[in-house]
């Protein structure tokens, strides 16, 4: 029975190992091996994220990228050969790595994480990076992709890691019954002035109805008052309008 076959039925099919031979598990045991495996809530398995830093206020933001042992546990850490390279993006400027590549002491996982900075170029590009594993004098490669229902792959030896500070969609808690359809304009400004975090907005739970009626009011009035002082000749808020000079509509 080849290795892959083996590991294949180690992690996905125990059963399998019924009409194997005897000596199949100390086989098993004896493997020392890793493999990136990064799973999104429904268990599927994934080898690429997009991030962005639009809706976070925090100018860093941490991405774990789960190494995962194939065989024994021990008692000490050992040494993991992985590594981040990219095009676009500079070590220590752009992102940073967070911890030491190791499997630590009595773990069978540990994640590897990725610290992405935001920079003023992020607002007008998207930057990756990729994430390589490879063996060495401690773990050896057992397979290079997981093979997913409906025959589709996903590498568990490369991660890549999309991001920028730009708006790929809206947050998930934005409510167009009360403030329209969304647009980066009007979610700027009603961060900005009703001082509400960015990141308030990713969950649908965390502005109540009531929170939003109030939000409404308090943007429409605030709207309404950018444009008579603009009328007026007088100092106003340019951001309560849109690029083409038209006042924001909130409901």
């Amino acid at each position: 029975m080849k290795i892959r076959n083996i590991i294949i039925g180690a992690l996905f099919a125990t059963p399998l190992f019924v009409g194997c031979e005897e000596s199949l598990p100390n086989r098993f045991e004896e493997i020392e091996g890793v493999y990136l495996n990064n799973l999104l809530p429904n268990k599927t398995h994934v080898d690429e994220v997009d991030i962005t830093f639009i809706y976070e206020d925090n100018d860093e933001l941490d991405v774990p990228v789960r190494v995962q042992l194939l065989g024994r546990m021990k008692d000490f850490a050992r040494k993991v050969d992985i590594s981040v390279e990219s095009e676009n993006a500079r070590e220590g400027v752009d992102y940073e790595i967070a911890n030491a590549p190791e499997m630590p002491a009595e773990a069978t996982q540990f994640d590897y994480i990725v610290r992405l900075k935001r920079t003023p170029e992020l607002e007008h590009m998207t930057k990756t990076l990729t994430v390589n594993l490879r063996g060495n004098e401690n773990f050896i490669i057992p397979f290079e992709e997981f093979i997913q229902t409906g025959k589709d792959t996903t590498s568990v030896v490369r991660y890549r890691i999309n991001f920028s500070d730009q708006f790929t969609s809206a947050p998930a808690g934005w409510k167009t019954a009360f403030v329209g359809e969304f647009t980066k304009e009007k979610f700027l400004l009603i961060c900005r002035v009703m001082d509400i975090p960015r990141s308030d907005f990713n969950d649908p739970r965390k502005i109540s109805e009531a929170r939003w009626m109030f939000i409404q009011a308090h943007m429409i009035e605030y709207v309404n008052e950018q444009v008579e002082k603009r009328d007026r000749g007088e100092e106003y808020d340019k951001e309560a309008f849109d690029s083409e000079g038209n006042p924001l509509v909130f409901g």
